[in-house]
């Protein structure tokens, strides 16, 4: 249960920061005309390496498969969420799974434990 609630927390991580990277989510006003730009095109590409830092938490903690690597990606993950706000709330729901999957009980310890 731990290691597909960690590979959902890395997949929803890949969603948020391909979402991030082409929707347009800067909009305003040149002259007169309605503007909308991605992340990337605004900033340039420099942009990529901040967004894919909690995809690489993510995939850290899939690959080490500890329940302290979980904790700490979990921690990391939601301060990247509250820290930068505007894109991180992208990633607020992957770092919520990353937590859950350092707080579940391993399935079959529960069932051969509880006996």
């Amino acid at each position: 249960m731990r290691t597909k609630l960690t590979a959902l927390s890395f997949v929803l991580a890949v969603v948020a920061a391909v979402f991030a990277s082409v929707y347009p989510i800067y909009s305003g006003f040149k002259g007169s005309e309605p503007f909308r730009a991605t992340l990337i095109e605004v900033n340039g590409m420099w942009a990529v390496a901040p967004v894919t830092v909690p995809v690489l938490i993510a995939a850290v903690a899939l690959v080490f498969r500890k329940q302290a690597v979980r904790i700490v990606a979990a921690i990391i993950m939601g301060g990247f969420s509250l820290i930068a706000m505007s894109v991180g709330l992208l990633y607020l729901p992957a770092a919520i799974v990353m937590l859950l999957a350092a707080c579940v009980a391993d399935g079959a310890r529960l069932r051969d434990g509880a006996r």
